[in-house]
């Protein structure tokens, strides 16, 4: 008997609803991954995978350098401590912002204020760094007038100054998963447990922090992966810092393609081990069903 068309989508419609996905996540993410990985195993100036040149020597090379450890050691911890600063800024605001503001339309006010200096371009936003990192910008002038220091602090083109540009980049990637978490906790949970005896900081840990931790573990993510990559920001501001963003950046602006996507592909195969470990401890799915 001849499938109809009624039959066919409700026999295939679930197929056919995950096409657009399967085919938009095909070409812009497996087939580049795919690339890149593949064209690693090549050597000299190529831009294309030739299969008669497959060789292990840009591992070999890119792994018994000294100096790759000590980038790696960098970037990486870089990331991750700008992934946790991020966590310490962030997670009061977002508590008090779940807890402490009930109006739901001023929360949706604060939410927007924060999202409006995003679309200010980073350029502006870079250049903005000067007048209020600089020897004299206005940290410096604080500080100097206060007292604590008489001489300006250095604090521009530094680690610093990196730390501090990428925790204000990446405050809304921590801020929203984190707020969202919250706000879904029932109130009358942390209430019981004070009722039964628990202290307030008994309650905010096993029931406020736990409940919210499939949203941080998003926030960290979003703050670990967009950190790491990165290239442009360390290479204005941290002073000559050398990460595995600014190597990929460098070979590749020298057309040694298999070069870059060595160190490419090694910082995406760490990356995924250690996101594998993070999303282990929390079940990030509580952030988008009840």
């Amino acid at each position: 008997m001849p499938l109809t068309l009624e039959k066919l989508v409700t026999k295939y419609g679930k197929y056919l609803m995950i096409t657009p996905t399967v085919i938009v996540y095909t070409l812009f993410l497996i087939i580049p991954t795919a690339t890149l990985i593949l064209l690693s195993f090549n050597t000299g100036e190529r831009y294309a995978f030739d299969l008669s040149a497959v060789t292990f020597e840009n591992y070999v090379k890119v792994l018994s350098r000294p100096t790759f450890y000590e980038i790696m050691i960098d970037t990486f911890g870089m990331a991750l401590l700008t992934a946790f600063i991020t966590f310490v800024v962030v997670y009061p605001a977002a508590y008090y912002l779940a807890f402490k503001i009930e109006n739901v339309r001023l929360q949706g006010i604060i939410l927007f204020l924060l999202l409006a200096m995003y679309w200010i371009d980073w350029n502006i936003r870079s250049i903005a760094w000067l007048p209020i990192l600089g020897e004299q910008g206005i940290v410096n002038q604080l500080l100097m007038s206060s007292g604590i220091i008489e001489q300006p602090l250095k604090i521009l083109f530094s680690r610093l100054a990196l730390i501090i540009i990428w925790v204000q980049t990446n405050l809304l990637f921590m801020l929203f998963p984190t707020y969202l978490s919250l706000s879904r906790i029932n109130p009358d949970l942390i209430y019981t447990a004070k009722a039964l005896g628990a202290s307030p900081w008994k309650a905010f840990w096993h029931i406020t922090f736990r409940l919210s931790l499939s949203g941080v573990t998003v926030g960290l993510v979003f703050v670990f992966v967009s950190t790491l990559g990165d290239y442009a920001t360390p290479s204005l501001w941290a002073g000559g810092l050398q990460t595995l963003g600014l190597t990929v950046h460098h070979y590749a602006s020298f057309f040694r393609w298999p070069l870059a996507a060595t160190y490419a592909t090694i910082m995406l195969v760490i990356s995924l081990i250690l996101l594998s470990l993070i999303l282990r401890i929390s079940n990030i799915k509580r952030i988008f069903y009840e």
